[in-house]
């Protein structure tokens, strides 16, 4: 397995850079001091069961450890709010490794690092309430011996997100043999991560509400302003609503409901739902966990914590990759190599090379997208296009999920300023929309500021959880707040009259803003929003069949590409509609997924 190191230090501040709240509290309550009954029995500890708490994700993670007189005989987790489907190595592997290891110094899994992290201190919290000197249980365990091993297959997959899995079982299901590596210790890249919507026309949940292709492709063209490849996009919209389908065959459930997305009235917002969920919508994990078990149930040779370092080559044509994991170097054969590898916005080179304007920007995307599938095609001859743009979002705490604490003002419209106290637009608009308003507003240096009153407990209860996390300002005046935050005073007084005069009188607003709270009591806030990015729009040029295209315009023999990796020809500056990418990409990802393995050999066509 693939795994970060993730020191007990590191692990604290992941955690939340604070001593875990209740702390762990041994059972039975009444025992002799661990010193003296360790020493009294010539052991390290004082036998029993402990239990340890520290932050993880969401809340805290409760863990209990249990020890005879010199070694730890198991680990539980027993109490968790993390992110289900993500968070199960840290939850359910994690544990095991600390046993056999005997240290809570093993690796975290990489995809789920802080849930890891928060295991592992509260193991540790637990473990020092059984001996004084718990040092010989902190030690990182020995790196495994690295062997070679050589491997063939007719397609070989590279990554596994929706891309990837939609990929790979497509070439199984045409009768190839498919290895697919995925470099975190968990499948589902950025969709697993996502909300869980899937945008399309004409499939089985929305046919009888929106079946029109043409105005789907128009309404993804017009928000990419003209840019968009034609072709690609009618490709992408005219077969959505098959690839609904063959994700509901695949074992995805879909909400009974859908809505719109962007800024379309289209009935065409499909969500994740699942068995449990009584036709509800969940979020991304309900699309990876059904297609994780379905391209094992199809034979797919998953290999997790392993990354593909080099395409090979013999005279232009791609032969295979070489990858790594921990303990092996794997040199693959393959008729067929399929790069689903995600994005590059946990790239800082690329970013500050391609996109600039968003570089430094906190990601929301999978830890995968570092752009190494983009740079492995371009030593081959790949062709790359990049528009400069991203999916953007927006955030104010960083360290929490987006629709948790203060990041919930930020689906909530109020009053949005710069530095220099004027607007910086619609403050309801599509957050796609928003973080271009944002990034324009800083490109002078201005920062951006959500201004919230004391009217509504609502809105001012989580600015308080702001200020409290150093994210915001909070003072009796507006004046004050200004000379707090760094605004201009006298244009945010101004702002404030004016956005006041109109939310009274129920007009929109100059922005087309309608139903806006008026700014009138005290206590005043100023929260700090910034732009974030749930991934990039970039990279490898593909032709219809998912074929990576070199810099002449021909395909590269054997090589494919879909999603993230491979969407500047259906995206432009700008995200059009939560759902598109997944909908872009599970459809190309089942195209190459065809092609790859007619090419290699293994279709049944």
């Amino acid at each position: 397995m693939k795994k970060t190191v993730f020191l007990i230090t590191a692990a604290l501040v992941l955690a939340g850079c604070s001593s875990p709240s209740g702390g762990g509290s041994s059972t039975p309550s009444a025992v002799p001091t661990p010193e003296a009954t360790a020493e009294a029995a010539g052991g390290v500890f004082t036998p029993g069961t402990y239990t340890g708490t520290a932050m993880g994700f969401h809340n805290n993670v409760t863990v209990e450890v249990e020890v005879d007189e010199n070694s730890i005989v198991d680990v539980r987790v027993t109490e968790t709010e993390e992110t289900r489907y993500i968070a199960d190595n840290a939850i359910e592997q994690l544990p095991k490794d600390m046993v056999a290891a005997q240290s809570v110094m093993v690796d975290s899994y990489t995809g789920c690092t802080v849930s890891s992290g928060a295991v592992k201190m509260a193991a540790r919290n637990a473990l020092q309430q059984a001996a004084s000197d718990i040092s010989a249980f902190t030690q990182r365990p020995a790196a495994p011996e690295v062997k070679s091993e050589e491997l063939t297959a007719e397609v070989v997959v590279l990554g596994g997100g929706m891309g990837g899995l939609a990929s790979a079982i497509t070439a199984a299901e045409n009768g190839a043999s498919v290895i697919l590596l995925e470099k975190l210790d968990r499948l589902g890249g950025s969709t697993v991560e996502s909300g869980g919507i899937y945008y399309a026309t004409g499939s089985p949940v929305n046919k009888e509400l929106d079946d029109d292709v043409q105005a789907m492709v128009d309404y993804w063209q017009m928000r990419a302003e003209g840019n968009a490849d034609e072709k690609m996009l009618t490709i992408a919209a005219s077969r959505s609503g098959e690839s609904v389908a063959k994700l509901q065959e695949w074992g995805v459930i879909f909400a009974d409901t859908v809505g719109t997305s962007g800024t379309s009235d289209a009935l065409r917002a499909h969500y994740a739902s699942n068995a449990e969920a009584a036709g509800a919508a969940t979020d991304g994990v309900d699309f990876i966990a059904p297609l994780d078990k379905k391209a094992r149930d199809m034979g797919v040779d998953i290999r997790l914590g392993t990354r593909a370092t080099e395409l090979l080559t013999e005279d232009g044509v791609v032969t295979g990759v070489l990858a790594e994991s921990d303990d092996t170097k794997y040199t693959i054969h393959a008729g067929s190599v399929i790069i689903a590898t995600g994005g590059y916005d946990l790239s800082k080179d690329m970013m500050a090379e391609h996109s600039p304007d968003l570089a430094g920007t906190f990601a929301l995307s999978s830890a995968g997208n570092t752009g190494d599938g983009i740079l492995m095609a371009e030593k081959v001859g790949a062709a790359t296009n990049y528009t400069g743009g991203v999916i953007g979002f927006k955030m104010i705490d960083m360290t929490k999920h987006y629709l948790e604490g203060p990041n919930m003002l930020c689906w909530m419209g109020p009053l949005g300023v710069t530095s220099s106290g004027v607007r910086f637009g619609n403050e309801n608009a599509d957050y796609p929309i928003f973080c271009t308003m944002l990034v324009e507003a800083r490109r002078n240096g201005d920062k951006t500021f959500f201004i919230v009153d004391s009217t509504a407990e609502a809105y001012s209860g989580l600015a308080e959880l702001a200020v409290a996390s150093s994210l915001g300002f909070k003072a009796d005046t507006l004046e004050d707040l200004a000379a707090a935050a760094g605004i201009n005073a006298e244009a945010l007084a101004d702002t404030v009259e004016k956005y006041n005069a109109v939310a009274a009188s129920g007009e929109p607003d100059e922005y087309g803003k309608t139903g806006s709270l008026p700014v009138t009591t005290a206590p005043f806030y100023a929260v700090e929003v910034k732009p974030a990015t749930l991934g990039t729009i970039g990279g490898l040029l593909i032709s219809e069949n998912a074929e990576v295209l070199d810099t002449d315009g021909n395909p590269i023999p054997n090589l494919y590409a879909c999603g993230e990796v491979a969407n500047s020809q259906l995206l432009y500056k700008e995200y059009p509609a939560s759902g598109s990418s997944i909908s872009m990409t599970s459809t190309f990802g089942r195209i190459a997924g065809a092609a790859a393995a007619k090419n290699a050999g293994g279709s049944k066509d």
